[in-house]
C-alpha cells in the first residue's frame, strides 16, 4: 500500500502495542535475536547497474532459516532512507506481527528497527517481503525457510527466488499504468480501451501489464546464472518462490522428472511432471533425482505470456555447462487450472459445514487502471467480517479480464471448488490464482483473531485498490483513512 507519511501519535501507539509482545507463547530459553538488515545494493543486470534492496543477516546470510517449534526472534533494522515494514508471507503469526503498515504496526522509519517474536508453528517454503509502497518491485524480499526435524531429509536443498526486474523505477511503471492502458500490448492482444469490452467473449486472458527487462533468480540472470554443484544419484529439493511483482511462471525441470511435494508450505500428495505452474506469491517444493553420469541440468522459469526466462543450473563436478538463453524459443501461454485440479492436500481441513460465506467480487477498470473488491478500493473499504471458530467459505468471483493471485494473511485455506467443479481434498494454500471470468471457492477456519489483509498479490493491482481486511468480530478496525493513506 502506498503510504507517504504517518501520524506520530498513531505510529507510537502501534509500536507500543507491538513491543509489548501480546502473545500467549514466550520462548522457554532466552536467545539472542537474529538481526535482519534491510539495505540497498547495486547489482549488474546484463551489463547495466541497478539499485535494489536486500534483506540479510549480520553475517551476510540472505533471508532466514528456522526450525518448526522454535521461536522466530528477529530484529529488523532498516538501514535505508525509506520507511518500510516486513510481512512474513504464509506464516501463521499473531496479528500484531503480521507486518502491514497502519493495520498491525507503524512503518519502520529510516534508520529504525522493529522486534518480531512468534513461535514457528509450520514448516515449509515461505518468504518475507515489504508491504510498504512499491518496494517488492525492487526486491525488498527474501526466502523464509522453516525445516521440520521430523521430516525425511534429502541430499541437498536449493532455493530459487524468482523475481521480475525493470530498469525503470516502480513509481514510473505505476504512473504509466495509471495514465491508462489504451493501445498497450497484453500478451499479443492490442486493447482498445475506448471501446466497451465483453470479457466473457474474449478468447484469452489479458496478460502482462508490465513489460520487464529481465527475470532474476537469486539476483542473477541466465547470462550469469548460479551454478549449484550436485552429485550423481543425489535427491535435490527445489524450493521455488515466486517473489515477483506481477509475473506468473511456468517452472521447467528439463531433463529431470520433477515430483512436486508441497505448495505454499503445505504438503501435497506427490505429482510428477516436467512443467509446473506458479503464480505470484506462491511457492512449490519439487524433488529431482540427479542421474548417474556427468551433466548439467537447467531449472528454468518462463514468464506467462512471454519468451523471457530465468533460472539456475544444477551441475555435476565434471559437467560441461552450456550457455543459457534468456529468451525461450517459443512464447509461453497462460496459466490454467489443470494443475490445481490435480493437487491434493496431504492434511486437509477436518470435515465441517461452513458457518459463514464471504463473497469476494474482483473487479477492475483497465482504462483508469483501478482495481477493487466488492466495488470498493483500498483504503475506502468496509472490512469483511468473520466470527471466531467458524468454518468460513470464501467465494472469489473474478469479473475482470486479468488473473488475480489472491492472498489471505494469517490463515491457510483449502481450495474446494473451481467453476462449479468440486475438488477432492484440494490443496491447502495461502495464495490462490483466480482466472478471468472464473469462480474459485476456498474454506478456512477462523482461528486467528485480528485484522488480516486479503488482497491480489499482483503489486500494481494491490496498489490500485484490490485489497481489503478480514476482520474478526470484536476486534477493533484501525483507522484506514488517516492522512497519508493513498492508493
Amino acid at each position: 500500500m502506498m503510504l507517504r507519511s504517518f501520524r506520530p501519535i498513531v505510529g507510537v501507539l502501534f509500536v507500543l502495542l507491538s513491543n509489548m509482545g501480546f502473545s500467549s507463547e514466550k520462548p522457554s530459553v532466552t536467545v539472542k535475536p537474529t538481526i535482519l538488515i534491510i539495505k540497498k545494493i547495486t547489482i549488474d543486470v546484463d551489463g547495466k547497474m541497478a539499485d535494489l534492496f536486500k534483506i540479510e543477516q549480520s553475517d551476510g546470510t540472505w533471508g532466514y532459516r528456522g526450525v518448526k517449534g522454535q521461536f522466530f526472534d528477529a530484529i529488523v533494522k532498516n538501514t535505508t532512507d525509506k520507511p518500510t515494514v516486513v510481512h512474513w508471507h504464509g506464516l501463521l503469526v499473531p496479528n500484531i506481527y503480521d507486518g502491514v503498515p497502519y493495520v498491525t504496526q507503524a512503518p519502520i522509519p529510516a534508520g529504525g528497527e522493529f522486534h518480531y517474536r512468534f513461535k514457528l508453528k509450520q514448516s515449509g517454503t515461505y518468504w518475507m517481503h515489504s508491504h510498504h509502497d512499491l518496494q517488492v518491485q525492487q526486491f525488498l524480499s527474501a526466502p523464509l525457510i522453516i525445516s521440520d526435524p521430523a521430516e525425511k531429509q534429502v541430499d541437498k536443498e536449493v532455493t530459487l527466488f524468482i523475481g521480475d526486474f525493470s530498469y525503470k523505477k516502480p513509481e514510473v511503471i505505476f504512473a504509466t499504468l495509471k495514465k491508462g492502458m489504451a493501445h498497450m500490448d497484453h500478451g499479443g492482444t492490442a486493447m482498445q480501451m475506448d471501446m466497451p469490452m465483453d470479457h466473457k467473449k474474449m478468447n484469452k486472458p489479458d496478460l502482462n501489464d508490465v513489460e520487464y527487462d529481465a527475470f532474476l533468480t537469486n539476483y542473477r540472470t541466465l547470462k550469469n546464472p548460479e551454478i549449484v554443484s550436485v552429485k550423481p544419484g543425489e535427491v535435490v529439493r527445489l524450493r521455488i518462490i515466486a517473489g515477483s511483482a506481477m509475473t506468473n511462471f511456468f517452472i521447467n525441470t528439463g531433463d529431470l522428472k520433477g515430483q512436486a511435494i508441497a505448495v505454499d508450505g503445505q504438503n501435497i500428495k506427490p505429482i510428477e511432471a516436467r512443467q509446473f505452474q506458479l503464480a505470484v506469491g506462491q511457492r512449490m517444493d519439487i524433488l529431482v533425482k540427479i542421474p548417474m553420469g556427468e551433466q548439467a541440468y537447467p531449472i528454468l522459469a518462463q514468464g506467462e505470456g512471454t519468451q523471457l526466462q530465468t533460472g539456475l543450473i544444477l551441475a555435476t563436478p565434471k559437467a560441461t555447462i552450456a550457455p543459457q538463453k534468456e529468451k525461450a524459443d517459443e512464447m509461453a501461454g497462460a496459466l490454467n487450472y489443470e494443475q490445481e485440479f490435480k493437487l491434493q492436500g496431504e492434511v486437509p481441513l477436518k470435515p465441517k459445514a461452513p458457518g459463514q460465506t464471504l463473497v469476494v467480487n474482483l473487479e477492475g477498470d483497465m482504462m483508469k487502471y483501478t482495481w477493487n473488491i466488492n466495488n470498493q478500493a483500498w483504503p475506502k473499504i468496509k472490512p469483511l467480517h468473520v466470527s471466531e471458530n467458524k468454518r468460513v467459505e470464501m467465494v472469489f468471483n473474478n469479473h475482470s479480464s486479468m488473473v488475480h493471485p489472491m492472498h489471505l494473511h494469517g490463515h491457510v485455506f483449502e481450495v474446494t471448488e473451481i467453476d462449479g467443479k468440486p475438488l477432492k481434498q484440494g490443496a491447502m494454500r495461502d495464495t490462490v490464482l483466480v482466472l478471468p471470468n472464473s469462480t474459485v471457492k476456498v474454506q478456512f477456519d477462523a482461528d486467528n483473531p485480528g485484522n488480516w489483509m486479503m488482497h491480489c498479490h499482483m503489486l500494481y493491482h494491490q496498489e490500485s485498490g484490490m485489497m481489503t481486511i478480514v476482520n474478526y468480530d470484536g476486534v477493533k478496525v484501525p483507522n484506514l483513512n488517516m492522512t497519508g493513506m493513498m492508493h
